[in-house]
């Protein structure tokens, strides 16, 4: 149950700082967001990288949380089974997190140099 947990904190972290990161109040930095040489290289990029990959980040995030709402107060899957799934939602977090990372990249690249 707690991986379950994790997996719907996870989905809501990513979709919160793509978020602020989309609307510019989370502006390029070395800690969190999509870092990669091309949405680092002007504020315009980041925003740019991070608007293109939010809708992956929602809608994937809202499905991960959706999943693991369902299992927990579905109730049919013993305590072992609910911890697969909530290994299982906590990689396709990861997978998400990766594919909208390719996305905010290619997004960030067609954004003109400063």
């Amino acid at each position: 149950m707690v991986l379950l947990l994790v997996a719907m904190v996870l989905a809501l972290g990513v979709w919160l700082v793509a978020l602020a990161a989309a609307r510019g109040r989370l502006t390029a930095n070395g800690a969190i967001g999509i870092r990669t040489p091309a949405t680092q290289r002007s504020q315009e990029a980041w925003v740019a990288a991070h608007r293109a990959a939010l809708p992956l980040v929602a809608w994937g995030g809202l499905a991960v949380v959706a999943a693991a709402l369902v299992v927990l107060l579905g109730g049919f899957l013993e305590p072992a089974g609910l911890e697969t799934v909530g290994i299982t939602l906590v990689l396709a977090e990861g997978v998400l997190v990766v594919i909208a990372a390719a996305v905010a990249h290619r997004a960030a690249v067609q954004v003109p140099a400063p």
